[in-house]
């Protein structure tokens, strides 16, 4: 079901208007009301509190904030302490808040409120309420109803099985709460950069709100591991006994008078197998937690221990620079101040001394040294010089077994070749052609060749080569 299905539309349009600080005070009064065990709750009753409990909230109410969600007279006039009350009484039941009823006798109007509101005036209360609330030993009291009932097994085993089912659901919640509330507090820790306020949040915050209220509590007398194991053999023992099973289904299907018997037996074995899988499983997630915790407390001492150790040095300050950075990243004008003084107090400069030397100007003396020029060589020389250096650096690569498998790829069936036809398309090949060229006289040498004198140079790609004709050596001589 769609949530809106069930809340009015403009049910939560009151805490988009300006005035939202005065409506929550206001629902917040009615609350209050609400909890003095009153059955009805008149509506000048109401308005009397507000102007009592919220007047300094309704001194700051502008009516004109409401007026695109609400047709204002210019003629009214809303000034005074109870018109003001009288206007919030009607937004709240314009937006579905409440509902006026009016006693026909009497005349009176009284204040109804809809279950749903109940239920979130009572989140708000929660949320807002700086007092703490006992702690719940759900495990305790699950384990002592089951331990009773089993004992009695009378007409309130299946309440008692009920009771146990949400126990066991609110225990979950609360563990995932508190899971998340050291998770949030190790959060919180990066953004702490003084000594008293890591210590105050830790003693004043998360000792007294977490530690001594929900965690102090699941380790000594309502312990999981204490009370598993009994609580999982009792579920045990009703699942696979028939005549308590009967009885369970029984009195849930007095209590179900609509529901089919096979959904009823699916239910109460559905609801002892949650109570027994959730309590094999919580172990794990208390694990979870205690690991949470000894981390959070380690990194609080390391902080107070890093707080402390203030550094002297160039170091140490800089330190204290970036962390005043860090606190001011989301606020420009603070940031601006503090770059502002970290430019004005940079400055450079270079260390040097004076001595008895420091009014002359150094004397450098240079002595010119005779020596022979360099020799010119003659171009040729400097040729044959390049091409044996050529030679030297490349006599490994191209062994003579890869230059004549080049050239016996290159002749292929044919005693006569080319070097027009021979594939220079790459530069392998055309040092093979080079190479290929110098070691015809070599006694292994299976080809010769001649330059044809018709044209001595022609094209190959994008090299000009000599215009060689190359001829097997046997084929020559014949």
């Amino acid at each position: 079901m769609n949530l809106f299905d069930i809340l009015p539309e403009k049910y939560f349009s009151l805490f988009s208007s300006k005035n939202k600080a005065v409506y929550a005070t206001s629902l917040l009064t009615l609350y209050d009301l609400l909890s003095n065990d009153l059955i009805a709750i008149s509506k000048n009753d109401f308005i009397k509190a507000l102007k009592e409990k919220a007047n300094v909230s309704l001194d700051r109410f502008d009516i004109l904030a409401d007026e695109d969600d609400y047709e204002i007279d210019d003629n009214t006039i809303i000034d005074t302490l109870s018109s003001k009350a009288s206007f919030i009484v009607r937004r709240l039941e314009e937006t579905g808040w409440i509902a006026i009823n009016m006693d026909k006798t009497s005349l009176e109007e009284t204040i109804i409120l809809p279950p749903y509101t109940i239920v979130i005036l009572k989140a708000f209360k929660d949320v807002i309420s700086d007092e703490e609330s006992p702690y719940s030993s759900l495990v305790h009291s699950t384990y002592s109803e089951l331990k009773l009932e089993d004992e009695q097994q009378d007409d309130l085993l299946y309440v008692t099985l009920v009771r146990c089912y949400e126990n066991t659901k609110k225990l979950k919640v609360e563990l995932f709460t508190l899971s998340n509330s050291i998770k949030l507090f190790k959060a919180k820790l990066t953004k702490m950069y003084q000594t008293n306020d890591v210590l105050k949040d830790y003693f004043d915050v998360y000792k007294t709100k977490v530690l001594d209220r929900y965690y102090h509590p699941l380790k000594t007398f309502d312990s999981v591991a204490k009370f598993k194991r009994p609580i999982i053999n009792i579920l045990e023992k009703w699942l696979v006994n028939r005549d308590i099973r009967d009885k369970l289904v029984h009195q849930a299907s007095l209590v179900n008078t609509q529901t089919p018997l096979h959904e009823i037996q699916n239910d109460v074995i559905t609801k002892i197998n949650y109570i027994s899988d959730t309590y094999s499983e919580l172990n794990n997630l208390i694990e979870t937690i205690d690991n949470e915790n000894s981390e959070y407390t380690k990194s609080s001492t390391n902080k107070i221990l890093y707080l402390n150790n203030t550094d002297k040095t160039i170091k140490g300050h800089l330190e204290n620079i970036l962390k005043c950075y860090a606190k001011s990243v989301n606020n420009p004008k603070a940031l601006r101040t503090i770059l502002t003084k970290m430019q004005d107090s940079i400055y450079l400069y270079e260390q040097g001394y004076i001595s008895s030397d420091s009014l002359t100007l150094p004397i450098l003396r240079k002595y010119k040294e005779d020596s022979s020029p360099l020799p010119l060589y003659e171009f040729n020389f400097a040729n044959e010089e390049i091409m044996r250096d050529f030679l030297e650096s490349t006599k490994d690569l191209y062994t003579d077994e890869k230059i004549y498998g080049f050239m016996e790829r290159c002749f292929g069936n044919n005693d006569i070749l080319y070097s027009k036809d021979i594939d220079l398309s790459t530069f392998d090949a055309f040092i093979c052609l080079i190479f290929a060229t110098i070691k015809k006289d070599n006694k292994d040498c299976f080809y010769d060749w001649e330059l044809d004198k018709t044209n001595k140079q022609i094209p190959n790609g994008k090299y000009i080569i000599p215009n060689l004709i190359f001829v097997r050596k046997e084929k020559k001589n014949v």
